[in-house]
């Protein structure tokens, strides 16, 4: 296993010299989702997409690929709904992505069962 941590202020220290290259902010979310700081991956995979604009083709797999790790990290955090948002979007803009049809299916499946729960329960899922 690698040194996330060691990685993580590597990637904030080259934030620092260059702010404006997503690359930086979005392998920094991916080291983040490594060590279960989701709420610093969903910030991070956020600079990132404002910093994918505007949105064309030289930068649309970069925007799939963020938007799927932000949905994984809202999946994480029990932000169904906001993981179903970007999921969604990643599928529209790669609509032959096979894995990422899979996994919003899966999501979906999971959402299902959680508003079944919460219909049957007192209890609040969150």
């Amino acid at each position: 296993m690698g040194n996330f941590p060691s990685a993580i202020n590597a990637y904030s220290e080259a934030i620092k010299i260059s702010p404006t290259l997503p690359k930086l902010y979005i392998n920094r979310a991916s080291c983040y989702i490594v060590l279960n700081l989701y709420d610093d991956a969903v910030i991070d995979c956020t600079r990132a997409l404002d910093l994918l604009t505007p949105p064309v083709e030289a930068n649309r797999l970069s925007r799939v690929r963020t938007l799927a790790k932000r949905g994984s990290a809202f999946c994480q955090l029990g932000s169904f709904d906001r993981a179903l948002e970007d999921y969604v979007l990643a599928s529209k803009l790669s609509p032959e992505n096979e894995s990422l049809k899979r996994d919003l299916d899966i999501l979906r499946a999971q959402m299902g069962d959680v508003t079944l729960l919460q219909e049957q329960s007192p209890i609040t899922v969150s």
